[in-house]
């Protein structure tokens, strides 16, 4: 009976020790815990403050000041006949100008360009075309058109001489402005103003209407162009004549602007601009 106690002690006692020693084993296979591995703090940089060098001033060098030129009066750059014909243009419509001075209407676009009419201070010109320097201007009582220097023709009205200056004109005493060039009275008897009214050729009442004097003296003037013979000393005048350049007639009286001749016996008035005396 003990030996059965202590067998079953024994028994006991050994259950128990297997039960520690698998207790203890499944221990040793299990890892230890470990802790968590902890965050670490992300470090993130500071950002850098972006440096940005200081915008530059843009420089701008001033504006130059634009120099022009004073406006000044220029003579009109003197060109050929053929240089000005071929410029020449022609208007959409006809424009009107005013003859600034007593001018002349001639043949070409130049000086060379024969005189073959005139305008008084103050009458209205009808222009058709131009040139560099001048005007083509229509006359009615031409076929072709004439040309006008464009530095005696305004855009505005224009006063027509007085009285007093076309009688300075008439006795000499002061020169005529033709246009592109002076024109004084002719050279010859009677030049000195003190004429009367010439009874060679008799007075007529075109000559009372027009204010016409006659010569103390006739003298002879030529043509220097062609030139009509007018009934009255008028471009409004009835052409009675054509007097071709060259021809010789006899002055016996005169106004501002015509001659009052003798034409193989016909009295005539013709452009004082188309004469010269002999």
């Amino acid at each position: 009976m003990k030996n059965k106690s202590k067998k079953w002690l024994l028994a006991l006692l050994l259950s128990c020790s297997v039960v520690v020693l698998a207790t203890g084993c499944d221990k040793l296979k299990k890892e230890p815990e470990t802790e968590s591995e902890t965050q670490t703090e992300k470090v993130t940089e500071s950002p850098t403050e972006k440096v940005t060098e200081p915008p530059t001033e843009k420089v701008t060098e001033p504006p130059t000041e634009k120099v022009t030129e004073t406006e000044s009066e220029t003579q009109p750059k003197e060109l050929t006949i053929e240089e000005e014909k071929a410029q020449e243009t022609e208007f959409d419509t006809f424009r009107t100008g005013y003859a600034k001075d007593d001018i002349n209407v001639r043949t070409a676009p130049g000086s060379g360009g024969d005189v073959f009419d005139s305008f008084d201070q103050g009458e209205t010109i009808r222009l058709v075309g131009e040139t560099p320097n001048w005007y083509v201007v229509d006359l009615d009582d031409y076929e072709d058109n004439g040309y006008v220097s464009k530095q005696f023709v305004s855009d505005t009205e224009v006063a027509p001489k007085t009285e007093e200056e076309r009688a300075q004109l008439a006795n000499g005493t002061a020169p005529s402005s033709a246009g592109d060039g002076n024109t004084t009275a002719p050279t010859g008897s009677g030049e000195s103003g003190t004429a009367a009214p010439s009874t060679a050729a008799g007075t007529s009442a075109v000559d009372t209407e027009y204010g016409v004097e006659g010569y103390a003296e006739s003298f002879p003037i030529q043509a220097t162009a062609g030139a009509n013979m007018r009934q009255a000393p008028s471009q409004d005048g009835e052409i009675i004549n054509t007097i071709a350049s060259g021809t010789n007639v006899t002055a016996v009286g005169y106004t501002d602007r015509w001659y009052k001749i003798d034409y193989n016996g016909t009295i005539g008035y013709v452009n004082r601009n188309l004469f010269t005396a002999e």
